[in-house]
């Protein structure tokens, strides 16, 4: 009954903070680069499959799920209220994805292949960290905190039986834990 309990308050925060960030989209406090967001989409389905063959706990699969979903819904928002712009940033992380679709054509390496997304998301996410360092108030308290609180329970609730099963939920802990953490210094 617990583990029940936890997995439904992990899909109602991950699920609540993409539907804190696609109402500030659409309410033009936020516009994500379309180009970006087509790329994360990409990271995300990435991170999903290596999730599910590398053996992810449950709480790794669902979390991935509600990160590609969401993904996704940022996505087609970014095409309506996105920026067009395509940079240094998204061309090292378009690298790391096709670096990682080959190491899926020619080894078996799921857990390489999610790891190679989730360092491809960190290199994505250097200017948001950069931005809401110089200006707290670029980012949303709500809707980074709300995936740190999801990604925190579903490693909660993971057995630690090895640092596969968890890493998806571990970084994203850490990852939006951080970026949690800089738009609280604007309050």
């Amino acid at each position: 009954m617990f583990n029940y309990l936890i997995y439904i308050l992990i899909l109602i925060f991950g699920i609540s903070s993409y539907v804190v960030g696609s109402k500030e989209i659409i309410t033009g406090k936020y516009s994500p680069s379309l180009f970006s967001r087509i790329i994360w989409v990409f990271l995300a389905i990435n991170s999903f499959a290596g999730i599910i063959l590398s053996g992810g706990t449950k709480s790794s699969v669902l979390l991935g799920s509600i990160f590609l979903l969401g993904n996704i819904t940022i996505c087609i928002l970014s095409f309506h209220k996105g920026v067009r712009e395509f940079g240094k940033i998204e061309m090292y992380t378009l690298s790391l994805l096709l670096i990682s679709i080959l190491i899926w054509i020619f080894f078996d390496a799921p857990l390489v292949n999610l790891l190679i997304s989730l360092f491809a998301h960190f290199i994505g996410g250097i200017p948001t960290y950069k931005r809401v360092w110089i200006n707290p108030k670029t980012e949303s308290f709500g809707f980074w905190s709300l995936f740190f609180v999801s990604s925190f329970l579903s490693v909660l609730i993971s057995d630690f039986t090895s640092i596969k099963e968890i890493v998806f939920p571990l970084y994203f802990m850490i990852f939006d834990g951080v970026m949690t953490l800089l738009t609280l210094r604007k309050k």
